[in-house]
């Protein structure tokens, strides 16, 4: 009741502050209030006649909602439960059972536990079916609805029934919810001994720190060349972008730059610290994924000719949001600037195909002057196409999950992939009656010994296996790789791209 009372007041107001112009005021005035009586009418109208009884916030709500998502893609007024979601990807925590989850014939499946969780301490396992969440049956039940049922705060008790397929039995876990924490670094190593690479999945409080260490523990080992994989990064926290790029940069260089409506958007962000590593040459890896400070941080490494940009041309989100706190947990997403590359670049892809309105000016780099173009996201300086999944790969690769954890539940070690493990999913195939040609699953067979072995290497080795796995055939790392195999310093580095780029 607080809360539809809260919105429907808050409508009325608003409706108040408008009504108490004066008449004759201006033209666009009048019309708003014009607009603000149809409004309260239409309001009205729906509640007394409408064939069904529709709770009024809700009504208000979504209008609200209608209102700012007309203003861009990336504008958003937020319910409490989106707001939650939004700090959980901003914080990369949140109270639960630490696990990951999806649908999997029509029932909540466990798709891989988190080390060092709950869900991972009491032994659950992927394929696990969750058939009950607190007395409740997961059948049909949508993967967001099952995700509120198993959140909660820390040190609460949740108790679930699970279905184990590999062994055909149930039995109940009760788990103490705890803090989970979402890395944003899931994956780094050694590619050769030199080579170090750190993957980087979003832009969320701590990065930058956790980021710092492994690179130290990297250095330590022998590294003295990077590889930064921002691929499929939708970006997170300015701040934190800033951050990272001030490990590579003298203090004080301007990095990326926002300027918007009023003077209080316009603001330049540079580097502070001491340059932590300012001398390690650097290959970044982004695709059609990369976006916002995923391309802050490649916009201004390519602005500085102070690393290769390797791979698709990136998403092109190159506006800036500000939060601003409602009323009952609501909050208000608003697109309040654009940034800016240090050359003056703004890679904001424009949607609108009013060819007036594309940036067609050139830019030059900071230091060897190489020329760049603005608009419709940071373009790579080696272009990369990623492999292209082919359609029949597509159409068997839900049964990669569950061929999976039957053969882990078979087979305590894993050898590798081989041409056993190929036959015994082949027959898998059949058994759940998938139809295919023999000739059909020769002409991928690459693709799906690839795919496959990152699918039981996880079942084997958690996510970092996942990752190990598709790292050794992918062809945009294997690229970058060969480009720093001749460059040992930031001098090779910018040769390199002064003469072959």
């Amino acid at each position: 009741m607080k809360l539809k009372r809260a919105l429907i007041i808050s409508a009325v107001v608003l409706l108040s502050v408008f009504l108490g112009y004066g008449i004759g005021v201006c033209k666009e005035r009048a019309s708003l209030r014009t607009m603000m009586q149809i409004y309260s009418n239409v309001l009205t109208y729906i509640q007394m006649f409408y064939v069904e009884e529709k709770n009024p916030s809700e009504l208000v709500e979504n209008s609200i909602k209608g209102m700012v998502g007309s203003l861009d893609p990336f504008s958003e007024f937020l319910n409490p439960d989106e707001s939650e979601e939004f700090s959980i990807a901003t914080t990369g925590k949140f109270g639960g059972i630490g696990a990951q989850i999806g649908i999997r014939d029509n029932w909540v499946t466990i798709i891989a536990p988190i080390e060092g969780t709950p869900a991972y301490r009491a032994g659950l396992l992927a394929g696990d079916r969750i058939v009950e969440i607190d007395g409740k049956s997961t059948e049909g039940m949508k993967v967001n609805d099952a995700v509120k049922l198993l959140r909660g705060e820390p040190g609460t008790v949740v108790k679930i029934k699970v279905y184990r397929p590999v062994t055909n039995k149930e039995f109940f876990v009760e788990l103490v919810r705890d803090t989970i924490f979402i890395d944003p670094i899931p994956y780094y190593g050694k590619l050769d001994d030199k080579t170090g690479y750190i993957r980087i999945s979003s832009f969320q409080d701590g990065l930058s720190e956790e980021f710092s260490s492994v690179l130290d523990t990297l250095r330590m080992k022998g590294v003295n060349k990077l590889i930064i994989d921002l691929r499929g990064n939708p970006g997170g926290l300015l701040n934190e972008a800033v951050n990272l790029l001030s490990f590579f940069f003298e203090p004080g260089t301007l990095v990326v730059s926002t300027k918007g409506r009023t003077p209080d958007n316009n603001f330049e962000y540079r580097t502070t610290g001491d340059g932590k590593f300012k001398d390690i040459p650097i290959v970044v890896l982004v695709d059609k994924g990369s976006a916002s400070a995923s391309e802050i941080v490649a916009g201004a490494l390519q602005d500085w000719d102070r690393g290769i940009v390797i791979g698709d041309t990136t998403f092109g989100k190159g506006s800036v949001q500000r939060v601003f706190k409602l009323q009952e947990g609501y909050e208000l997403k608003l697109t309040t600037a654009k940034y800016y590359t240090p050359s003056g670049r703004c890679i904001h892809r424009n949607e609108n195909k009013d060819s007036t309105l594309k940036d067609t000016t050139t830019y030059f780099t900071k230091i060897l002057g190489k020329p760049l173009k603005g608009g419709g996201g940071i373009s790579p300086h080696i272009l990369v196409k990623q492999e292209v999944v082919s359609n029949f790969t597509q159409e068997i690769y839900p049964h990669f999950f569950g061929f999976a954890v039957e053969y882990k539940s078979k087979n305590k070690v894993y050898p590798g992939m081989n041409s056993t493990i190929i036959a015994e999913f082949k027959e898998y195939l059949r058994k759940n009656k998938v139809k295919f040609t023999d000739e059909e699953f020769e002409k991928n067979l690459e693709q799906i010994k690839r795919l496959l072995d990152a699918e039981i290497s996880e079942k084997y080795y958690g996510s970092k296996g996942r990752y190990a796995s598709l790292l050794r055939d992918d062809v945009t790392v294997k690229k970058a790789q060969e480009v720093l195999a001749n460059i040992r310093s930031l001098k090779d580095l910018r040769d390199y791209i002064s003469s072959r780029l």
